[in-house]
């Protein structure tokens, strides 16, 4: 290869490396925009929507208190009726909360977000689920820490949806190797190996651990599936 041929490698290969950072932070930049635009939305519907329906189920006891027995059955099962959607209301508007910005994990963190989070969809799917995670405080920002608890809610959402699945199991361990200092969670499943690259499958998981300066790696094994991803520990969680 001629010198002039080298140098024109090497100035396309500096471009594609330049070009595929820019379009990694662009993608980072847009997963940390969408969290803000769900942490707002989440607060909006919790506060005001909130705020009617639960207005609503005071009107609702008032008039059941003031009309008593004078209502006649038709109009009683009516009314009863309207409760029962109201509170039905209600616990949509937490699951929805709740999935747009887990409100367990700003209040006691990720150990605990996360076994609430998949004793609860696990137990809904009929799967078994073992949790084993650090009870002491993670040094993680906050940032990486909502980025770990997507990533997981991914692979579980993944794991339900492809079937066959009847045993989950996630594990979040310290990890220290090559002068490498973080956190290592592993998410592995019993159901049938993926066809496909499970973090091809699962983008969003690539750019939100690259962001944290992290990284994914799945592989399918001779029964299941298992996720493997790794994040630094945090400046501000060692500070």
């Amino acid at each position: 290869m001629h010198e002039g041929d080298e140098q024109l490698e090497r100035e396309l290969e500096a471009r594609v490396s330049a070009r595929t950072e820019e379009l990694s932070s662009l993608s980072t930049h847009l997963l940390r925009k969408s969290e803000m635009e769900r942490s707002a939305l989440a607060k909006e519907l919790h506060d005001e929507l909130g705020g009617l329906i639960t207005a609503a189920k005071m009107d609702m006891s008032w008039l059941s208190a003031r009309l008593g027995s004078s209502l006649d059955a038709e109009s009683r099962d009516k009314f009863d009726s309207v409760l029962q959607m109201l509170n039905q209301a209600m616990m949509l508007k937490r699951r929805v909360v709740e999935n747009l910005r887990p409100s367990l994990l700003d209040h006691f963190g990720l150990a605990v977000a996360l076994r609430s989070h998949f004793d609860e969809h696990c137990a809904r799917a009929g799967i078994e689920c073992v949790a084993t995670i650090p009870e002491e405080a993670l040094e993680l920002d906050a940032i990486t820490q909502l980025s770990l608890f997507r990533v997981a809610q991914e692979a579980l959402t993944t794991a339900i949806a492809r079937g066959g699945v009847k045993n989950v199991e996630v594990v979040i361990e310290p990890y220290a190797e090559n002068g490498s200092d973080g956190y290592v969670m592993t998410i592995g499943d019993d159901g049938s190996p993926m066809e496909t690259d499970l973090t091809r499958s699962m983008p969003s998981a690539r750019h939100r651990m690259h962001g944290a300066g992290g990284s994914v790696a799945a592989e399918a094994r001779a029964q299941g599936n298992q996720l493997r991803v790794y994040v630094p520990r945090s400046a501000a969680g060692s500070a």
